[in-house]
């Protein structure tokens, strides 16, 4: 195919050839063949063979896979999306069906000639390897928050580098290693002083105390280990077509998930170290117009993901563009074609206009999963309690009691089974024992859950407009502390004493107009309230800049309307007017 300066600027913006020579764009373009489809015509499908790799030039594909429940769709790509990557590897079998939606052009290239390119240009090679391992994530994973409904397409999904879980595990790792050959030694020796006793058939193995101690670490160590896989499985760095985001979970405490639109990005950067530039990975920085920043640590493969940002980020505002141009048109049509509809039209919005419905500020608080969630989010609202050790401080004498009424009922049961020896109780007795117990239980066990009540009901919250302190107690009223997001001067945090330092917990002080001052107490990690706050001001900032920048258009075409009717109006008088001088 001839490589044509429009072709060549086309491909130049795809994040697959970031950071190629233009040598190796115009190889790539004279390899392609140009191949049209018609809508509905499946162009790859799945579990078949095949050896081509696709870019849309025009048009759009539906990319769907067959289930068990039926068809399942997974994206729409467009102009300046890609399929079929698959090519580039070993794996020749299709993993869904690609089908045009209308009708579309497509650049093809086959696999031999795509292989012979990344061996000339190696930064191809790490480009498609980050394209692939995020869209196979993808598939795997589902998030009920992604927009399906409104086109919402993942591109870019990774977890921390690797070297981050090999560093995290390796200490717990290495003693468990350690704890287990000393079981294995300490058993071997127990069996083998067994079988050489004289007086084998009479004789009982013994393992020595320290053999339970070690197995006791071993256990310990193999759950501090399994704990801290899962917690790094379950942290993800999402690039859409619509967002930039952040998701950090900690199964049954925390769920966060800080992201930034995409038509807010300013610029993004990448800081890495000696380490992380040897092994590939590092920080990225994602700076947005409205100031704040969201750094995404640790990211697998930066400088590609960094790439593929840009390209979206610039689709973003190209499709802004478009849709302010249209915007524009549609205004000044409706105010020079029909000026008698703008008033009904604000009349007819202000009746129908439904009365937002009251949100109840526990919302999403119940269920076993949140019993000990110190962060959660539900519909916008970012909802925080205060660290366990706030709970542990408050209840801590009937968690004691309690902890100490279990172990009894344990050693005594354990006592009956194991020993012959173990005195039997008085029948007489044995009903008083067991209602004391469960008197005892009962009462500490009322207070204890009081003291989680009180802890559990007295909560932050941030939503898109305001922050809110709310305080119940389980038998009392509630009451409410609440300030507006533009109301905002100063957000600061401390964290003062060893115990906060070492658990990670402290105070948000935020301070409103009018000198005013909220503090959200014993949060964990408060930083990161400190974070959310200011990224929801942020964005309630933006909102408010878009709210103005809308006004000004709508008042811009009123003057546009206004003089063009002016203009007709004029027209219409020197034509109507009687002795005109031909």
């Amino acid at each position: 195919m001839q490589p044509t300066p429009e072709l060549i600027a086309f491909l130049k913006k795809i994040h697959l050839f970031s950071n190629l020579d233009e040598e190796a764009i115009v190889f790539f373009a004279e390899k392609c063949s140009q191949r049209e489809c018609q809508a509905g015509e499946v162009i790859l499908r799945e579990k078949e063979r095949g050896g081509d790799f696709f870019i849309i030039q025009t048009g759009s594909v539906e990319v769907t896979r067959q289930k068990r429940q039926g068809v399942e769709k997974l994206a729409t790509l467009v102009p300046g999306d890609y399929f079929g990557e698959l090519a580039f590897t070993h794996q020749r079998r299709r993993t869904a069906t690609v089908t045009a939606k209308e009708k579309s052009t497509f650049l093809v290239i086959h696999q031999t000639d795509l292989r012979q390119m990344a061996r000339r240009w190696p930064g191809l090679k790490a480009n498609f390897h980050v394209a692939i391992s995020s869209r196979k994530l993808a598939r795997r994973m589902r998030f009920k928050w992604l927009r399906s409904d409104e086109g919402e397409v993942i591109y870019y999904l990774a977890r921390k580098h690797p070297i981050l879980l090999m560093e995290a595990i390796f200490l717990p790792g290495l003693f468990c290693m350690l704890f287990a050959l000393l079981d294995l030694f300490l058993l071997y020796t127990s069996i083998n002083a067994y079988l050489q006793s004289p007086r084998n058939d009479q004789a009982t193995l013994q393992l020595p105390i320290l053999f339970w101690f070690s197995t006791i670490g071993f256990i310990v160590l193999a759950l501090i280990v399994l704990w801290k896989w899962v917690d790094w499985g379950n942290d993800y760095y999402i690039v859409t077509n619509q967002r930039v985001i952040w998701l950090e979970k900690v199964i049954g405490i925390y769920d966060s998930r800080e992201e930034s639109p995409l038509s807010a990005v300013q610029r993004v950067s990448v800081a890495s170290d000696l380490s992380g530039r040897m092994f590939n990975y590092g920080d990225l920085i994602v700076r947005t117009i409205v100031g704040s920043s969201l750094v995404l640590k640790n990211v697998d493969s930066p400088y590609q993901a960094a790439a593929l940002i840009e390209e979206h980020w610039r689709r973003s505002k190209e499709t802004y563009r478009k849709m302010e141009e249209s915007a524009m048109k549609q205004i000044l049509q409706e105010r020079i074609l029909h000026p008698e509809r703008i008033g009904m039209q604000a009349t007819q919005g202000s009746i129908v206009q439904k009365p937002q419905k009251k949100k109840n500020p526990y919302e999403g608080q119940r269920g076993l999963s949140n019993l000990f969630r110190v962060r959660f989010e539900r519909s916008s609202v970012i909802t925080y309690r205060k660290h366990w050790f706030a709970l542990i401080r408050q209840s801590w004498l009937p968690g004691l009691v309690l902890l100490g009424l279990i172990i009894v009922l344990i050693a005594g049961l354990f006592g009956m089974l194991t020993s012959g020896s173990f005195p039997k109780p008085n029948l007489a007795t044995l009903p008083v024992l067991c209602g004391t117990w469960l008197l005892l239980f009962l009462v500490f066990g009322g207070w204890w859950f009081y003291q989680w009540l009180d802890w559990s009901n007295d909560i932050f919250q941030v939503t898109p407009d305001q922050v809110i302190d709310i305080d119940k107690t389980p038998l009392g009223a509630m009451t409410s502390d609440i300030a507006s997001l533009d109301n905002i001067l100063n957000i600061e945090y401390r964290r003062q004493g060893l115990m906060e330092l070492i658990f990670n917990y402290g105070t948000v002080y935020i301070t409103v107009g009018g000198g005013k001052q909220m503090a959200f107490e014993d949060v964990y990690n408060p930083s990161a309230v400190q974070a959310d706050i200011e990224r929801r001001r942020m964005e309630r900032l933006a909102k408010i800049e878009n709210d103005k920048i809308k006004a000004e258009r709508e008042r811009m075409a009123d003057w546009f309307a206004a003089y063009y009717h002016s203009q007709e109006e004029l027209r219409n008088a020197q034509q109507n007017a009687p002795g005109q001088i031909e």
